[in-house]
């Protein structure tokens, strides 16, 4: 998914996404990263020590607050 895809998901279902990593952040979604062969998949944001989540963890977080939902409309 693009960021725009997954910061509008976040939004919906009730989380505050940002493009930057501060003290504040809960949570590093990690989605693929290219690198060439043999270099290290590294970025600065990964360097902060923040929690990280997958792309395909972040999206089991969005179907369990949609279903969370549906619970709470009897549904």
């Amino acid at each position: 998914m693009t960021r725009d895809q997954a910061f509008s998901l976040t939004k919906v279902f009730g989380a505050k996404p940002q493009n930057w990593v501060t003290k504040q952040t809960d949570y590093l979604v990690v989605g693929l990263i290219e690198t060439a062969l043999g270099e290290e998949p590294i970025t600065k944001k990964l360097l902060t020590g923040t929690p990280t989540i997958s792309e395909r963890d972040f999206l089991d977080w969005c179907q369990a607050r949609l279903a969370q939902w549906s619970r709470s409309l009897g549904g």
